[in-house]
């Protein structure tokens, strides 16, 4: 009878483990499927912007608006 628990728990763990495999290659396609790639064209405007402020311009748009 020990014999009958111990094969129902190791069928048990096999199934868990189809399951989860599945499942891994299913997301793992999907995600392969609907990955974006960003055309070499367009990352020449991915460049990064410069955090310095220049004020000579911002004088220069306030007297356009004057």
């Amino acid at each position: 009878m020990k014999k009958k628990r111990i094969d129902r728990d190791i069928v048990v763990v096999l199934i868990s483990t189809l399951v989860t495999l599945v499942a891994w290659v299913g997301f793992e396609v999907y995600r392969a499927y609907t990955k974006v790639v960003v055309p070499a064209d367009i990352e020449k405007y991915l460049t990064p912007l410069d955090p310095k402020l220049n004020t000579s311009i911002l004088d220069d748009l306030e007297k356009r608006q004057q």
